[in-house]
């Protein structure tokens, strides 16, 4: 044999390699694809998916652009979690993602592969340019030549591996057996996280049979191709954990989506086998990879159309999968108009409801905050931005909805409770602009290797304990109107300002003594100054309790380092 000269060693380090190389490719081209467009994706979700046919478009769009099934449906997941999308709408998404998903499958099988160095050579020239968006697609080129190299690297190791005995063995047991072929498909995707790299290994398998090397066949081909359809849901599922409950919806619906696609076409195996093998005969090269692709768009644009006039029943079943949880959240009729006409106080009671949930949140945040200051964990920071889409997102349904509580009259004291709840909600908004602050403040810093010293981890450890404990008074204090737990939140603050002023003076002895070294990353006194933000924002929320009309001296004349930048 040719490859004879190379042992199984070398040949599964080509494999391995190559892989890493290829999703390595993907992820970064996924990623440098999201710089490049910023905050819009989640402004082109949010505001032009009002109807399921549109959620599709959007949905084969954007993953088109970012070249990632899992990237769009996480991005989807988010926008559910920060309530900003309904789940109708991110049903549309999930269809879209599974069709624009297909394109890469395309772009791998399309004879350029030998032009991988030349991308990664033009990208590294452009990644130099000072153009934010020509950097960012120098990065995508990058990413692409990565991509094709992996799969290049790959075929150098898979070519003399299919020719032994336990891989013949192996592609008759996957062309005789469907299951096995969708139990591989669906777990070798979910390990990798990555459909993009199942098919594509897929793909230069199937082509060994053109270059007279015995592989896989479509029979055993297509149920790996379904299997990575489900195997790729798990991404979505992950990132609805610890999610709000139409997040949880939607990560079911996409898994069932792909499930019972998975069912349909096992069911019809022969017939659309033979049917791809028509169509690659007819317009493609004997063992084309773009056969595989061709199957991979069929199959899932099929099940989209179908599946299309059943949205609401997958919804429907998803409600009777995914229960209420028994706890309080705010219900999804909080914010119904035709309340305040019936009941205006009773509507106001309901903001209440909304502010504890809105304060939990914060509470929420508060404690990854401290983690990620404590431990760098890049899950934490994707977590962190939901949090503030979040807040922002309940900040502003609950003004206007409290703005509208105002216009249809109330007397003396509920305007004046009224009034109290607006400027809670802001307050507790605030609290999550400052705790982003200090998210991006140690990005900055993990990204240049600056680690807090043993003492700065000591001092903020302590500080945000306080400030936990003192949120937690506040919420009770502002849900029971206990003024005796709310005077204790202003005593606390005092604490706060002390700790905040003396572990700023010891970060500048620490400077002066050459114990720590001052960097461009060294923002250790602005996340104090956030932190110390914090408890005022805290203590004008429990200075309400104690007097609703009750403005905080340092909101009339505020320290020069308190003064909001965003003001």
């Amino acid at each position: 044999m040719i490859y004879a000269s190379i042992n199984y060693g070398d040949s599964l380090m080509f494999v391995f390699g190559g892989l890493a190389l290829f999703i390595f490719g993907i992820n970064m081209m996924s990623e440098q694809l999201k710089a490049a467009a910023g905050n819009k994706l989640k402004l082109i979700i949010e505001r032009t998916t009002n109807t399921p046919l549109k959620g599709i478009l959007v949905g084969i769009f954007l993953t088109i652009l970012i070249q990632s099934s899992s990237g769009t449906t996480a991005l989807m997941i988010g926008l559910l979690r920060a309530g900003l999308m309904t789940l109708p709408q991110s049903v549309g998404i999930i269809m879209g993602a599974n069709i624009g998903t297909t394109v890469t499958a395309f772009i791998i099988g399309l004879p350029i592969a030998d032009y991988g160095l030349a991308f990664i050579f033009v990208g590294f020239i452009m990644s130099f340019m000072k153009n934010r968006k020509v950097h960012h697609f120098g990065g995508v080129l990058i990413g692409l030549g990565m991509l094709f190299v992996g799969l290049k690297t790959m075929s150098s190791g898979l070519k003399p591996l299919a020719q032994t005995q336990a891989a013949t063995d192996m592609f008759n047991v996957f062309s005789n057996n469907w299951l096995l072929g969708t139990i591989f498909g669906t777990v070798f995707t979910g390990v990798v996280q990555s459909s993009s790299a199942a098919i594509g290994i897929l793909e230069r398998l199937y082509n060994l049979n053109a270059e007279g090397v015995a592989s896989i066949t479509l029979n055993g081909a297509i149920p790996i191709l379904l299997g990575a359809n489900i195997g790729t849901t798990i991404t979505a599922f992950l990132a609805s954990i610890g999610g709000n409950i139409e997040s949880k919806r939607a990560s079911f619906i996409h898994i069932l989506f792909n499930v019972v696609s998975a069912i349909v076409f096992l069911i019809i195996l022969v017939p659309y086998s033979r049917f791809a093998q028509w169509f690659e005969t007819r317009f493609l090269q004997p063992y084309s990879m773009l056969t595989i692709a061709f199957a991979h768009l069929f199959q899932n644009a099929v099940m989209t159309v179908v599946l299309y006039f059943f949205i609401n029943k997958m919804i429907w079943l998803s409600k009777r999968v995914v229960k209420d949880p028994k706890k309080d959240i705010i219900p999804d009729d909080m914010f119904d108009e035709k309340l305040i006409h019936e009941s205006p106080i009773l509507a106001l009671e309901f903001v209440q409801k909304g502010i504890l949930y809105m304060g939990s949140i914060v509470k929420d945040y508060m404690v990854l905050a401290k983690a990620y200051s404590l431990k760098e964990d890049s899950a934490l920071v994707n977590e962190a931005f939901t949090f503030e889409m979040m807040l922002d997102s309940y900040d502003q349904k609950l003004h206007d909805y409290l703005i509208k509580i105002s216009q249809a009259g109330l007397d003396p004291n509920n305007s004046k409770k009224l009034s109290r709840d607006l400027d809670t909600i802001k307050d507790f908004e605030r609290i999550g602009d400052h705790l982003t602050n200090i998210i991006q403040f140690f990005i900055e810093r993990y990204k240049e290797s600056q680690m807090l010293s043993d003492e700065g981890r000591r001092e903020l450890e302590e500080l945000f304990t306080l400030l936990i404990s003192m949120l937690d008074d506040t919420l009770q204090s502002f849900q029971n109107g206990d003024v005796d737990l709310a005077k204790k939140v202003v005593r606390n603050e005092d604490l706060v300002d002390e700790l905040e002023e003396l572990f700023r003076y010891r970060y500048i002895e620490r400077l002066k003594n050459g114990e720590i070294t001052f960097v461009v990353a060294e923002n250790y006194a602005d996340i104090l100054s956030n932190l110390e933000r914090i408890g005022d924002h805290l203590t004008n929320i429990a200075g309400a309790v104690i007097e609703p009309l009750y403005v905080p001296q340092s909101l009339i004349v505020p320290k020069p380092h308190e003064i909001d930048k965003d003001i």
